[in-house]
């Protein structure tokens, strides 16, 4: 998880060096950083809430059900601070995985960028409730 933020992290920096010729030419690295800020977007949000969320149900007992039920305990764990918003980082991921259409692709690179912090929050948080779970 942290490996993941940290190239997030690092993707979302060169992009938001050049965020303000974004939709307009770019060189082809910067173009493969826009790719990659991308790819690693939805690769840590997958990974928070198939892998993360779902553990931390099964370390306290509490049965899986939906992402839609992942997300909302996320929130009363004070992991996320809203279920609702993370449906939408959900969708935008969904957007990524699955080939969004080219005519989406500078609204989606954007919407990325911008939301990139609220998953490296979420990790940061994530850090301190595991260290504070007592066993």
């Amino acid at each position: 998880m942290q490996a993941a933020a940290q190239v997030l992290e690092e993707s979302r920096g060169r992009v938001a060096a050049f965020q303000d010729r974004l939709g307009g030419e770019l060189t082809v690295a910067e173009r493969e950083s826009c790719e990659s800020l991308t790819s690693r977007f939805a690769r840590l949000n997958d990974f928070l809430v198939q892998r993360v969320f779902r553990t931390l149900d099964q370390i306290e007992l509490i049965d899986e059900g939906s992402p839609l039920d992942r997300l909302a305990r996320a929130e009363k764990r004070r992991l996320i601070d809203s279920a609702d918003r993370w449906r939408e980082l959900r969708m935008l991921r969904n957007a990524i995985a699955h080939d969004y259409l080219i005519e989406s692709a500078d609204r989606v690179l954007h919407d990325a960028l911008a939301a990139a912090p609220e998953l490296l929050d979420a990790v940061g948080r994530i850090l301190q409730y595991v260290a504070s779970i007592k066993v």
